[in-house]
């Protein structure tokens, strides 16, 4: 799989806001929570931590609908965030984030748009950055733009993000994102050009398959092979292969290290 890094320049939040088509109107849709409930649904299964998840309507920059763990995850209750503006959202993040994460959701948000439609199922982007957890501590959550609807168009009507507590795997580091396709097996990493990058972001990575990234995402979530053999419908020998594989391809020592190197760049 090929890596690429991209260092990107921060954005404001009007310019984020304009990139979203804010000036425009666009039809809506009876009920995006309905649409939107397979890939829920799929939340609960999946995620690797503690988590909540919001749909967004960029035209009328506001909140929708809202679930999950958010009143126990953050500072922020339910009712705070729905029929109301994502700006405190942006309130109980890092500041030294937020500027860059605009520019990540930006940069994605054409990048998206201007994909074939038959390649978008094949794309997934994810944040990493520091947000206030219900202590009011800032700890680094992963930010997933889950799925997205759009009109006849092809304009975004509602977003659904989902947003995971990984304190417990990830503790230092910098704001960056991922975005993994899975079409031509290709992840790409960005970083701002004020913010910190890797040392050597030409450094060569570890090369993963999609069949492994596949069990990578199983044994996040805490699958057995046994499990993740059944979920596959191949055999359990074969995904103690594919481990054992992605063990010597990333020199993690243990499993958990391979989450934790998944979760880094971008893989889960």
């Amino acid at each position: 799989m090929a890596v690429t890094y991209t260092l990107l320049s921060p954005v404001k939040e009007e310019e984020l806001r304009l990139s979203f088509g804010y000036l425009q109107t666009v039809n809506s849709i009876s009920s995006p929570t309905d649409l939107f409930a397979p890939t829920i649904a799929h939340f609960e299964k999946l995620a690797i931590g503690t988590y909540f998840w919001f749909i967004a309507d960029p035209s009328k920059w506001v909140v929708h609908a809202a679930g999950g763990m958010v009143d126990t995850m953050t500072p922020i209750q339910k009712s705070q965030l729905v029929s109301n503006p994502p700006d405190i959202l942006f309130r109980n993040s890092h500041p030294d984030d937020i500027p860059q994460v605009f520019a990540f959701t930006n940069y994605w948000i054409n990048y998206f748009m201007n994909l074939p439609n038959e390649r978008k199922a094949h794309v997934r982007a994810t944040i990493y950055l520091r947000m206030l957890n219900a202590k009011n501590k800032y700890h680094w959550v992963m930010i997933q733009y889950a799925d997205t609807l759009v009109d006849s168009g092809g304009k975004i009507l509602y977003g659904l993000t989902l947003v995971t507590d990984i304190s417990h795997i990830k503790r230092d580091g910098t704001v960056m994102m991922s975005i993994l396709d899975t079409f031509d097996e290709n992840c790409q990493h960005f970083f701002c050009m004020d913010g910190k990058s890797l040392n050597s972001p030409e450094q060569v990575l570890p090369k993963l398959s999609v069949r492994e990234i596949e069990v990578l995402r199983y044994l996040a979530i805490g699958h057995s092979s046994k499990q993740i053999a059944a979920g596959l419908n191949i055999a359990v020998k074969t995904i103690d292969n594919h481990r054992q594989n992605m063990l010597r391809k990333t020199a993690a020592k243990s499993t958990g290290e391979l989450v934790a190197y998944g979760i880094t760049m971008g893989y889960i």
